[in-house]
């Protein structure tokens, strides 16, 4: 080609290749002015993505030409090719036909953009054209990369505008600009939402803080999107209806306007406020929760739910099973505000599992009302067995599904505390209980004390006991509560084949029936009795605590009712030992008392008849000495028993009189021993009635063994603001250390002797009195017994 065809021919193609409405376009209208000036039979535009894979754009010419696929084969292979190893373009190859009709292909670079594919019949293009064609194809890759970002920012646009037409959530966009920024568009949520965004010259994120608090954080988003950078915050704005709070998700765009911030806001408000919610009853739960007794617990719960909830009202009626009603138990309002018609409908129906909303009681046609009218919105809450919760509000609708949620953890809560104190009370009753049942003489006052009451100390109002008859295998009614007697009349007998009781018992295992209708042994299907719980009373009987609705003895009436029986068990056991422990007393005292004492004047007379026609008189003294000794022995005897079968006896008793009691009761000393007395000015003491046998005791070890050669034995009283001490003392030997371990051991064999018994007995009544006994063995034997004064009233000091 020649040089001015050359230039004019570049010159042309130059014209040509300019940016069409489409990438497409581009490429096609600069592909065939390549292929006419320069007289080119095949060609095509090839598109490089970021794989390094290229796309052939539409407009290609002579594809089905065998010089286009040797080409095409030949770019394939080279986009393949290692970078490093890769023939640098343009490219040029031939093509050899049989029919003599050879043709060139050309591979350029378009720079940045791809590779331009030329093909023609005869010589290739000379190098001159080859080399002249690197500008035209740099102004082509120019013009398809121009386009390609467009047609990019174009799709980006579009579906931004698919966003905003179609995503349900506020959006807006801000273009940032050199004089300021302006609300580019804005969607149908976002107006809704906030309003209409008109303001001429808006900041970058154009919605209102609630408060001047929620400012600097503004500053600090708009700051940030500035700078280029996406932000996510949790924001307060102001709304069309008032105050909101929502997830602000912003992402600045680079523009060809300049920069561009897109703003979505996600509605978290009702998240917020039920976080809120839950996060205020989480720190009042602990309260409700370790309530100490049933009326916190149920004040608490009200108290929590106005709080919580910002409700007007709370009370919670409470289910009494001896009446079978629901009565007003808690309230924060000075006296309870909600009452219902005669069978209170709406309230079984939530005591039953039932949650109820009532959006506007002056509306409502069903039976819950208002006292005073102040309350349009109710909710109701089941408390399990223990009753309902009410929340009342003045404004219609004022429970959405979160109060909802709220208000059922509250009333679980509750139902937590109510359960627990209910059994720490039964619990507490039950001892109390016991306490009391041990000390009948008999099962039948036991049981009669217990059935008095269970209906106040545990929430059994309703329960009997029967006992076994192992001669008619019957469990006989000996006792129920006066709800039990009322609404059941006379108790039945329980025999095998015709209640569940019997099958209790002869398991020996627990039975919870939760609805005695749906047992085909029930004793009697018409009983009001709807629910039980049958407890084995070990071999004796069973308990049975019942109600009248079903469901409505739980598993925690259950273990209470268990805890009941093994303590009535015991109690039983206890009894009838207490009972065969005074028949056997009764036979030894009688042994005591007569039989031995009978024998012994028989033998002690005989003895003495004896003597009188004996020449040996110790044979005879011996054998009076021994019966003596044994008559004092069961003397003590009896004593001992006296003294421990009063141990629980204190009653206020005059020092004075007490010792010269004690004196008189001791043995006559022999004419060699002299018994001192000093009492001062001394008030009452509270001790065991026989505290004078104690002090006696002393005085006759104290002739035994202290003055036995003669002496003198001292008996003092002496007294301070608090105490008075009596002293026994003398000045002999005193008594021997191996007797005095009496008091440590209290054995059977450390009651050898006389003394023995003596100190054992003054061990006893200084301990029944709650005084203290000491011994001190220096220059004679001194004993004390410390005792506590009594007041004017009789009490101890």
């Amino acid at each position: 080609m020649e040089p001015t065809e050359r230039i004019e021919t570049l010159y042309e193609l130059s014209l040509a290749i300019t940016p069409a409405e489409t990438l497409e376009a581009t490429a096609s209208t600069a592909l065939s002015a390549y292929l006419d000036e320069l007289s080119c039979s095949v060609g095509a535009v090839f598109e490089r993505n970021e794989a390094g894979e290229y796309r052939r754009l539409g407009g290609a010419v002579g594809t089905d030409d065998p010089l286009y696929a040797a080409a095409e084969r030949r770019l394939r292979g080279w986009a393949t090719d290692d970078n490093a190893s890769r023939e640098p373009l343009p490219i040029v190859g031939a093509v050899d036909d049989d029919d003599d009709n050879d043709g060139h292909y050309h591979l350029f670079e378009l720079p940045d953009f791809g590779v331009l594919l030329l093909g023609r019949r005869g010589e290739p293009l000379d190098e001159s054209v080859r080399n002249g064609l690197a500008p035209l194809n740099e102004q082509l890759a120019t013009a398809c990369t121009t386009k390609q970002v467009k047609t990019t920012l174009s799709d980006a646009r579009r579906r931004f505008e698919g966003l905003f037409t179609t995503i349900t959530e506020p959006m807006v966009s801000v273009v940032i600009t050199e004089t300021g920024c302006e609300i580019s568009r804005s969607n149908e949520p976002f107006t809704k939402t906030f309003g209409s965004a008109t303001a001429a010259e808006p900041g970058v994120e154009p919605t209102e803080p609630t408060a001047d608090s929620d400012t600097e954080l503004t500053r600090e988003i708009e700051a940030r999107l500035r700078d280029g950078h996406p932000v996510t915050e949790a924001v307060r704005r102001r709304t069309t209806t008032g105050a909101g709070e929502f997830l602000l998700r912003g992402v600045p765009v680079t523009t060809a306007a300049g920069q561009e911030v897109f703003l979505l806001y996600v509605d978290i408000t009702e998240e917020r406020h039920q976080r809120r919610l839950l996060e205020s009853l989480y720190e009042r739960s602990e309260a409700i929760l370790t309530s100490g007794d049933q009326a916190t617990a149920r004040e608490r719960t009200v108290e929590t739910a106005v709080s919580v909830l910002d409700a007007t009202v709370a009370e919670i009626h409470r289910y009494d099973r001896a009446t079978d009603t629901l009565q007003p138990a808690a309230t924060t309002a000075d006296e309870p505000v909600f009452s219902t018609d005669s069978d209170g409908e709406i309230l079984w129906e939530t005591y039953g599992g039932t949650h109820t909303q009532i959006e506007s009681l002056s509306a409502a046609d069903r039976s819950l009302r208002c006292a005073d009218g102040a309350v349009e919105s109710a909710l109701l809450l089941p408390l399990g067995d223990h009753g309902v919760v009410i929340i009342g509000d003045d404004q219609p609708a004022a429970f959405d599904d979160t109060a909802l949620q709220v208000g059922q953890l509250l009333a679980a809560f509750g139902r937590i505390a109510l359960t627990r104190t209910e059994r720490a009370a039964s619990l507490e009753a039950i001892q109390s209980i016991m306490q009391d049942a041990v000390r009948a003489d008999t099962v039948s006052e036991m049981v009669e004390t217990v059935v008095d009451r269970l209906p106040t100390a545990t929430n059994f109002p309703t329960a009997g006991i029967w006992a076994s008859d192992p001669a008619t295998e019957q469990l006989i009614p000996i006792g129920s509560t006066g709800r039990a007697a009322e609404i059941i009349g006379e108790h039945p007998t329980f025999e095998p084949g015709n209640s569940i009781a019997w099958e209790a018992f002869a398991a020996g295992e627990t039975r919870l029936v939760s609805d005695v209708q749906d047992h085909p042994e029930v004793y009697n299907a018409d009983s009001v009795i709807r629910s039980e719980v049958i407890t084995p009373i070990g071999d004796f009987g069973v308990l049975i605590p019942a109600a009248m609705r079903p469901q409505n003895i739980t598993v925690a009436d259950r273990k209470i009712a268990e805890t009941l029986a093994s303590s009535l068990e015991t109690s039983i056991e206890l009894i009838e030992n207490r009972r065969e422990l005074r028949l056997l007393e009764a036979v030894i005292d009688r042994v005591l008392r007569h039989n031995l004492r009978t024998d012994l004047s028989v033998i002690k007379s005989r003895i003495q008849q004896i003597a009188e026609t004996c020449d040996d008189d110790s044979l005879t003294e011996q054998m009076l000495a021994h019966a003596e000794r044994l008559e004092a022995t069961a003397e003590n005897a009896r004593t001992m028993r006296s003294v421990v079968q009063s141990r629980g006896q204190r009653q206020e008793v005059s020092v004075e009189r007490v010792i010269e009691d004690a004196i008189a009761a001791a043995p006559e000393p022999p004419d060699s021993v002299e018994i001192a007395v000093d009492i001062d000015p001394t008030p009452s003491v509270v001790a065991h009635p026989k505290l004078s046998t104690a002090i006696a005791h002393l005085i006759e070890n104290a002739i035994d063994h202290g003055v036995a050669d003669g002496g003198t034995i001292r008996v003092t009283a002496t007294t301070d603001d608090e105490q008075a001490v009596i002293t026994v003392a003398d000045d002999g030997p005193g008594i021997p250390r191996n007797e005095l371990a009496v008091i440590d051991q209290a054995e059977e064999s450390a009651l050898n002797h006389a003394s023995g018994v003596g100190l054992w007995l003054i061990d006893r009544i200084v301990a029944y009195s709650d005084g203290r006994l000491s011994f001190e063995a220096k220059n004679g034997t001194t004993a004390r017994i410390s005792l506590h004064r009594a007041q004017s009233d009789g009490t101890e000091t």
